[in-house]
Order: structure tokens, then sequence, then C-alpha cells
């Protein structure tokens, strides 16, 4: 009686986890366009972003609503590439949605299927079904459609949404590879992420000069807020 219940309630779970995954989706993107909009320094905004993850998360276990284990060396060396290409995956897809529309943005992010596919394909991972290649391929010609029909098309924004696509390529074939296999959570897994890159992305907010004209910039329009 107890297993029909739960098999039941399943499908609902399935669909309230999609629903709730796609609306956290498609307002990550419009919040971002909408603050790049009124603050133009994507990498400081990206470091702000890791800094308040990285401090969510470590809050969170100190107070027990997560399980992470604390940082250990090795994890954080064997993670370190990882970390390197998630946060260059989000900074030049901010960096594109300064130029990209959101549709169209949405669309250029749709290539990574594609890009997964051809670099499972040449690592010997095998060959997809012929269902999975027909759909992936049917979108990416579907993303050309759009791009063909973008009257406020931007080389530089598309450039960067493009080298988006390829680093979360990257970034999802490394975890696959090594963060699964250490056993990991997503939830670990996005600390270390968050905790490694910020020294780098401190040192290049100062080398890049947005530092610190943005963070003087932010608390002007947080007070006329």
């Amino acid at each position: 009686m107890e297993n029909r219940s739960e098999t039941e309630t399943s499908p609902f779970l399935s669909l309230f986890s999609a629903l709730s995954y796609g609306i956290a989706s498609m307002a990550m993107v419009f919040i971002n366009k909408g603050i790049l909009m009124q603050y133009s320094h994507s990498m400081t905004l990206l470091t702000l972003q890791q800094l308040a993850t990285a401090l969510l998360i470590h809050l969170g276990q100190q107070m027990g609503y997560t399980k992470a284990r604390g940082v250990d060396m090795q994890t954080s060396k064997r993670l370190l590439p990882i970390s390197l290409f998630y946060n260059a995956n989000v900074a030049f897809a901010l960096a594109s949605l300064k130029g990209v529309n959101i549709p169209m943005y949405i669309a250029i992010k749709r290539l990574t299927p594609l890009a997964v596919l051809i670099a499972g394909f040449s690592s010997g991972k095998g060959k997809p079904t012929a269902q999975v290649t027909l759909s992936v391929l049917l979108t990416a010609a579907g993303v050309l459609v759009a791009a063909l029909g973008d009257f406020s098309f931007d080389l530089f924004g598309y450039s960067m949404a493009l080298t988006s696509v390829f680093f979360q390529t990257m970034y999802l074939v490394l975890v696959e590879k090594s963060g699964a296999e250490d056993g990991l959570s997503s939830v670990e897994i996005m600390f270390y992420n968050s905790f490694l890159s910020l020294p780098f992305l401190m040192f290049l907010i100062i080398v890049t000069g947005e530092f610190p004209n943005s963070l003087s910039l932010l608390f002007a329009k947080s007070i006329l807020l």
C-alpha cells in the first residue's frame, strides 16, 4: 500500500520539479538581464554572486540545513579545472546578455546539448540513439533559423554566448568524469566552485579596473533604491 502511494505521487513530484527548474532558469536569465541593464560590471556581479553562494552554503551547513564536507585540499586541486570552466561559462554568459536579447540568448544556450553530444562522441563515450541525435539536431537547426531572423544581431554578444556554450560543455564533461566519481553532491560541487573561484575573480576585477569603482557604484545604486 505504501509503495503504491509513493508510485502515485512520483509523477506529480516530477512535474513539480520540472516546472520549478523551468521557472528558476527563466527567472535567472530575466533577473541577470535586468541587473546588467542598470549595472554593467558583470565580473563584479559574478564575484558577488559566488561570494553569496559560498556564504549561504556554509551558513546552511553550520545550521544543519545542508550536508557538506569541509574543504579538502586534494578535492580542491581536483575540482579546480571544473571551477574555472564553470566561472568562465557564467562570465561569458553575463557578458553576452549585455548585447543579446533574452529569447536569442536562451536559444543559443540550447546548443549546449549538441556540443555535449559531440564532445562525448569524440571522447569515445559511444554513439547516442537516433532519437536523441535527431532531437538535438532539430534544436540546433531551430537556433540557426532564429539567429537568421534576429534583427538586433550583435556579433560581440553572439560570440560571448557561443564561448559560454563551449565552457559549459567542458564543465559538464568534467563534472561527469570527476564529480560523480568522487561521490560529491551537487551542493558540495557548487560550494567548491564558488570558494575556489573567489581569488581568481577578485584578481580579475582588480586587473580589469572594475574594482573599486564597481563597488562604489553598486553602493550608490542600492542607496537610491
